[in-house]
């Protein structure tokens, strides 16, 4: 059995206009200045470490996504943004 990669966290960036989608910019900035892994901030976050590399790459996020990503960093969305 095959399991695929379906993250429903995540929308390529193409589909922009979509309401509610979020880019994240300074996910890595703010990652690094708190000297944390990706398979570090995906443990404290419940976020899994293949989103993580996804949206640091530029893809959109789910607002909830962004949420729990800065509750893990201890940011506010807005500053992942």
């Amino acid at each position: 059995m095959l399991e695929q990669d379906v993250s429903e966290s995540v929308h390529p960036a193409s589909r922009g206009g979509l309401s509610g989608d979020v880019r994240v910019p300074r996910l890595r900035a703010v990652r690094h200045r708190l000297a944390l892994s990706q398979e570090e901030l995906s443990e404290k976050s419940g976020v899994a470490r293949s989103t993580i590399i996804k949206l640091e790459a530029g893809r959109d996020a789910w607002p909830s996504t962004v949420r729990k990503l800065a509750q893990a960093l201890g940011v506010k969305p807005a500053d992942l943004q």
